[in-house]
């Protein structure tokens, strides 16, 4: 699979879980589905630090992302704006690509290297981000083993089992995709559409259960 093709896969799963989340709970089989998106991204983001040509504007763009996102996610998921609240996963995001640069600046002591990834990841679930703690070491996870497929797919499943509920059990089928990833872009890139889409698609669920409920 490509980068456009695993990224069209974690849109459509996540557009997916977020329509049951929001409109439909009661249909379970939608949150079961839902749960490939976040590994498919989170790989994704390590991919990208692999390939950037500039992380510093990936860092930006994933921040600047993480705020326009948060008041649309409020809406969507609690009906109300609220500083409270669990926060978007953007920030989730954002937090593993710093882990992985800090990672690779402290490349001669893994003892720093792991007290960054530890703080960063104490720093989502303290803030209380999508995947929190759990999202941070999957990033990293995803990006120690990229060039050992099945230390990939062990090191991924730690990440996610300890975490897991029945529910997010399900994100372990995630591995299959992303086993099947051949290093490819893809013929199509549609950047922004893919960064664009978060916010857009929880404001219309938002005004969508404003509509209905």
């Amino acid at each position: 699979m490509t980068v456009f093709a695993l990224k069209l896969l974690a849109l459509v799963t996540m557009i997916i879980d977020h329509t049951g989340a929001v409109l439909f709970p009661e249909y379970r089989w939608m949150r079961y589905v839902g749960r490939l998106a976040f590994p498919i991204y989170a790989f994704l983001i390590s991919e990208g630090f692999v390939h950037t040509r500039n992380v510093n504007l990936f860092l930006s763009r994933l921040l600047v992302f993480a705020f326009i996102s948060e008041v649309p996610y409020d809406l969507a998921f609690n009906g109300e704006i609220s500083p409270v609240s669990d926060m978007n996963v953007f920030f989730t995001l954002f937090l593993g690509l710093l882990a992985l640069v800090l990672v690779e600046h402290f490349v001669y002591s893994t003892l720093l290297q792991l007290s960054c990834v530890a703080a960063l990841g104490a720093l989502a679930q303290f803030l209380n981000t999508d995947y929190r703690f759990i999202g941070v070491c999957l990033i990293v996870s995803f990006y120690l083993f990229r060039e050992k497929p099945v230390m990939k797919l062990v090191g991924a499943s730690n990440a996610l089992i300890p975490f897991s509920s029945r529910i997010e059990g399900m994100a372990v089928l995630s591995m299959v995709p992303i086993l099947l990833y051949n290093g490819r872009q893809g013929r199509f890139k549609w950047k922004y559409f893919f960064y664009a889409v978060y916010p857009a698609h929880l404001l219309i669920l938002y005004f969508i259960k404003r509509r209905i409920m």
